[in-house]
């Protein structure tokens, strides 16, 4: 059975569990592509069997881009489909609008996973010895119950479909949540208040080295380097891989971010340069 999982990673929680997936899919003996949203080939959903996708949750809903790829995927035809969500608040009706909408092009609800990681958004505010930084700088996320179980419980249900088809593992996916819906209105009412001020507020300090790294990772094409001048356009996902991910930590949000913590991922690996690059070098992984 072959299996595609289709995420996008900001700053590496969400890549966390597509990798893991990934080994342990591939370790069963499955056909397992791993494909970053950023070089997403529609064709590669014709040869898939059941479609894992995977995203971060902003302002209780998916990265508003992300929409754009979903419209591009077309109608298919005995597909299943499972989504799984890294959040570090509130999902809201997140997973169930992605699962109707893929559902109208005829894929099958399998499953969907909502994972609780680290606030990656408010990480760079956050002094570096802080209780709550000292706490994701110390937590084993391979070990971790709720995540392994999420990974657990997808990878079960790619095995229930090996076993039974996908009619027979399919689940009916529930209407709107009404509560939820109110929750996130608010919270992306809060949220695109100060995402519209934020994304204002990028610049890079006297330690920029000019290095061009931002530029190659950053995944909507915001920044450019003119010279010896780094650039902001008006393009920002507001996903925080830049400022993580500077080398010298010269990216900054306003003047707050100033010496305060870079998150690197779960367990300090996320390296999305060398991700991309490779994937661009062996075009899929599988």
């Amino acid at each position: 059975m072959n299996v595609l999982i289709l995420y996008f990673s900001g700053t590496g929680n969400t890549y966390f569990i597509a990798d893991k997936l990934y080994t342990e899919l591939t370790r069963q003996s499955y056909s397992v592509k791993l494909m970053p949203v950023e070089q997403f080939q529609v064709t590669a959903i014709e040869s898939a069997d059941v479609l894992i996708f995977g995203f971060p949750v902003y302002a209780c809903d998916m990265p508003d881009f992300m929409h754009s790829i979903l419209q591009q995927i077309k109608k298919v035809n005995k597909k299943g489909l499972i989504v799984y969500s890294t959040l570090g608040f509130y999902a809201g009706n997140s997973s169930r609008k992605i699962l109707n909408l893929l559902s109208q092009k005829g894929f099958t609800p399998l499953d969907y996973e909502e994972i609780k990681m680290p606030g990656s958004d408010g990480l760079v505010f956050m002094k570096k010895d802080s209780k709550y930084v000292k706490n994701v700088l110390t937590t084993n996320f391979s070990k971790s119950l709720e995540l392994n179980k999420a990974v657990r419980n997808i990878v079960d249900k790619i095995n229930q479909v090996n076993l039974r088809g996908i009619a027979n593992v399919a689940q009916k996916v529930s209407g709107l949540n009404w509560g939820r819906s109110v929750i996130s209105g608010i919270v992306q009412l809060i949220s695109g208040f100060v995402e519209t001020k934020l994304k204002r507020k990028f610049w890079v300090d006297d330690k920029c080295i000019k290095c061009g790294l931002c530029t190659k990772i950053c995944p909507s094409g915001n920044i450019i380097l003119q010279g010896d001048r780094v650039e902001f356009s008006d393009k920002c996902y507001l996903c925080m891989r830049c400022i993580n991910q500077c080398p010298v930590e010269a990216i900054q949000i306003g003047e707050k971010t100033k010496g305060k913590f870079r998150y690197k991922g779960p367990m300090g690996r996320y390296n999305p340069h060398n991700i991309l690059a490779k994937e661009d070098d062996a075009q899929l992984k599988d």
